[in-house]
């Protein structure tokens, strides 16, 4: 039986895709060779004679779809494809396309645990303090029977400014309990975590310990929210002045989805005043971060540089799930991770 052909530009595990290798020739471009994302108008020479097209950040035109006259399946190992797929194209062309939905999720829910226990513990903020010598002395302001335990004891002390918060006394809220939404609430739990839960595609019940609940009431609620939804006509500018003065004083903010959710005058308004203890973001309006960005002006607020979801188990993850996404169409069903079930085989 003759192989199909699979062109895959998208970041993958040669190794563990090649085990399909027996019905599918695989050809590596694009991404996959030099991190180079491959433009549209390479793209439409390149997919003349291909069967399944694996790609991830290339934009799949119509252009590119008229070319691809053999084209059958897309698998964009992405969880959001309309930004980078013409979706109307592709299912008026009877092509299957698939994503790669939560393949991230495990790295995205592991920086974001690091975020609630950097933001309770001032982990980051006082290793800054010492590295920029702000708070090292030659001195010590303790009595000689206690110079094997803390720095100091007096008011000024570390121990007791910088003093932290247990997360077992804590709640923790998710706005949008989708694949990342439903692990943080497990490792959190595993902290001792309280767990509350929105999401309007949830119905009002109980789930693995969370409770499901309005936007107004786990504002109320929670010491920590954490983003976990898309971004959407609904959730753009879904946390503003409104959302954060609904907080509770002195709750922490995470953000580690897209930064148009958050209106980011809103969230430093809310840090200067102190209705925030802190807050942390691996997401901005802007990325990258300009050098000048008003951003970089609070001590109590974390940016990291859209790395979240940026982990070698991600490939891994991802690899995998392109495989079962082809065996399941190579023998006929439906796709694991289907977004549009095309006709064309």
């Amino acid at each position: 039986m003759q192989r199909l052909k699979a062109l895959v530009t998208a970041e993958v595990i040669k190794e563990k895709l090649e085990i399909l290798s027996d019905r599918i020739e695989f050809v590596y471009d694009g991404y996959n060779l030099d991190h180079e994302v491959m433009p549209p108008d390479e793209l439409v020479q390149k997919v003349k004679d291909i069967d399944i097209l694996v790609c991830e950040y290339d934009m799949i035109t119509a252009d590119v779809l008229d070319a691809a006259q053999k084209l059958k399946i897309i698998i964009c190992c992405r969880g959001g494809v309309k930004s980078v797929i013409d979706l109307e194209a592709a299912a008026a062309r009877g092509i299957t396309v698939c994503n790669n939905g939560g393949r991230n999720a495990e790295a995205v829910t592991d920086m974001t645990m690091g975020y609630i226990l950097d933001l309770t513990r001032n982990i980051s903020y006082t290793n800054s303090l010492i590295h920029n010598k702000v708070i090292t002395s030659d001195e010590s302001t303790k009595p000689k029977e206690y110079k094997d335990t803390v720095w100091g004891l007096d008011k000024n002390s570390p121990f007791i400014r910088f003093r932290g918060k247990s997360l077992n006394y804590m709640t923790l809220g998710i706005v949008g309990f989708g694949h990342a939404g439903r692990l943080i609430a497990k490792k959190a739990s595993a902290f001792g975590m309280s767990i509350i839960a929105c999401d309007p595609f949830i119905k009002d019940y109980k789930i693995d310990d969370v409770r499901i609940v309005s936007l107004k009431k786990l504002l109320k609620e929670a010491d920590i929210v954490s983003v976990h939804c898309t971004l959407t006509d609904e959730t753009a500018n879904m946390f503003s002045h409104e959302q954060f003065a609904a907080m509770k004083d002195g709750a922490y903010f995470i953000n580690t989805a897209r930064g148009e959710i958050v209106d980011e005058d809103a969230l430093l308004d809310a840090l200067e005043s102190g209705k925030l203890s802190g807050a942390a973001i691996d997401v901005t309006r802007v990325e990258p971060i300009s050098s000048d960005s008003k951003l970089l002006n609070y001590d109590n607020l974390i940016i990291t540089p859209h790395i979240a979801g940026s982990a070698y188990d991600v490939q891994a993850t991802g690899t995998r799930m392109i495989v079962d996404s082809l065996e399941d169409w190579l023998g006929g069903n439906k796709p694991r991770n289907c977004v549009i079930e095309g006709n064309k085989r």
